[in-house]
């Protein structure tokens, strides 16, 4: 029987991308699974949607890709635009999330955002993976190892920069990271910003699914890499990966042993 994985997209569904990316990236690494979205902000209308966006000065804020009539969205193309909502109030509605995931009989649960949050925000009875978790650990193991490790943090957009930079200094093993940021990934914005200081020993793309979206540049992330200088890490990749590894079967390692 396959494996179920759900996954939390932050705004409104469908995002066919989401759900193809985790079933055929974990395909490539040897399991079948059936992939289920759950989206925070399904079943609101726009108008009660709009009762809790915020602006920077306003708090801490999530970003969203929500249905509109406004013009094509760069990035997701017509009726979609991105907004930016209340962190409280989608932490409640992706707690729901997860439950109603939990009550359909996944074996694991993804949350598709790689935004910090307070610590125990979520209760989950099955595997969570938080990507902002899994990118903290990549970089301050490498801080660890080499004593002084250069990042590279590129950012969607300028939106919250501020939000960001403090998710970032608030951890103790910073001290050690020589990190900068550059703003608009896939417009190439924050490549020229960032260029400069390269090489880079990592590249890591502070927005989950960009390079996925289906007007993404299809070669985004060779091409960050290349300018950059370094290996890139995405989100959503440090969450199939980890998902690959709680999940059963065990990847089949003897198959790559030379006899």
């Amino acid at each position: 029987m396959k494996k179920k994985v759900g996954i939390i997209t932050t705004g409104q569904s469908p995002r066919n991308e989401y759900r193809s990316f985790h079933r055929n990236a974990l395909a490539a690494l040897g399991l079948e699974v059936d992939v289920f979205e759950r989206a925070c902000l399904d079943g609101l209308s726009r108008e009660e949607i709009r009762a809790h966006e915020i602006k920077p000065e306003d708090g801490l804020g999530i970003g969203c890709y929500v249905h509109n009539d406004t013009p094509a969205d760069r990035r997701m193309g017509s009726g979609w635009e991105e907004i930016f909502v209340d962190q409280a109030w989608y932490i409640e509605r992706a707690q729901a999330a997860i439950s109603a995931h939990e009550a359909d009989g996944m074996d694991i649960i993804l949350m598709c955002c790689a935004e910090m949050y307070p610590p125990n925000s979520f209760r989950c009875s099955v595997p969570l993976l938080l990507p902002y978790q899994l990118m903290f650990d990549v970089v301050r193991r490498q801080a660890e190892a080499k004593g002084r490790f250069k990042l590279a943090l590129l950012l969607p957009t300028a939106w919250h920069i501020g939000q960001d930079r403090a998710t970032w200094e608030s951890q103790p093993w910073m001290k050690d990271v020589e990190a900068s940021f550059g703003i608009g990934i896939a417009d190439g914005q924050a490549v020229e910003q960032l260029k400069a200081g390269a090489p880079y020993d990592l590249a890591l793309i502070w927005g989950y699914g960009d390079g996925l979206a289906p007007h993404d540049p299809d070669d985004l992330l060779e091409s960050i890499s290349k300018g950059l200088q370094c290996p890139v890490i995405t989100p959503n990749v440090l969450n199939v990966f980890n998902a690959r590894t709680l999940l059963s079967p065990a990847w089949p390692e003897r198959i790559h042993v030379e006899r």
